[in-house]
């Protein structure tokens, strides 16, 4: 019984954190951005990355359980590591050059190429874990795999999209780039 409700407990207590956790890298992406909207935007591929994944451990049936406890707290640095680069990457690219669909192709072009690389370097590294014997470790291996695709994908392809979309409200000029 003791074990059962600490395991609670320490699962519970990780929730709050990862969420709090979610709070704080949404505030410091808009302060590293100096912009609330780009924040939000550069927000987008780590936010749909963990709600897709998470959403498909439970409609799977997959128990929140420890492991993937830890590792969605470890998935929030690593999902939004591309968004930021990229959205640092366009703004620069966008004050030498501003023309909104030339600035996009090239950085969906030249970082992106990165961005692509490491989320498959990344993921091919971690693809390893499939093959354990221990289920605990094929989870985490096919979750670091889901999320270092997905938010590589939504920070090439969603990202761009939601750029487009809000272009005519986001500060572009070159006195509001962050250096």
């Amino acid at each position: 019984y003791f074990n059962l409700v600490w395991s609670d407990e320490v699962l519970w207590g990780m929730v709050r954190s990862f969420l709090a956790g979610l709070v704080l890298v949404l505030i410091l992406v808009i302060i590293q951005l100096r912009s609330l909207l780009w924040g939000i935007l550069a927000f987008f591929p780590l936010f749909s990355t963990i709600a897709f994944i998470y959403g498909v451990v439970g409609f799977v049936g997959k128990d929140f359980d420890m492991p993937v406890a830890v590792l969605s707290t470890l998935s929030l640095g690593m999902a939004i590591d591309f968004a930021i680069h990229f959205v640092g990457r366009f703004r620069r690219h966008y004050a030498t050059e501003p023309d909104l669909e030339k600035a996009l192709l090239w950085t969906v072009i030249r970082p992106g190429k990165g961005i692509m690389r490491n989320a498959v370097l990344f993921a091919v590294a971690f693809s390893v874990m499939v093959f354990a014997s221990l289920t605990t470790y094929i989870t985490v291996g096919i979750l670091i795999i889901g999320i270092m695709l997905l938010s590589a994908v939504l920070t090439l392809v969603g990202l761009p999209a939601l750029i487009v979309l809000f272009h005519k409200r986001l500060p572009l000029s070159s006195e509001e780039i962050p250096r």
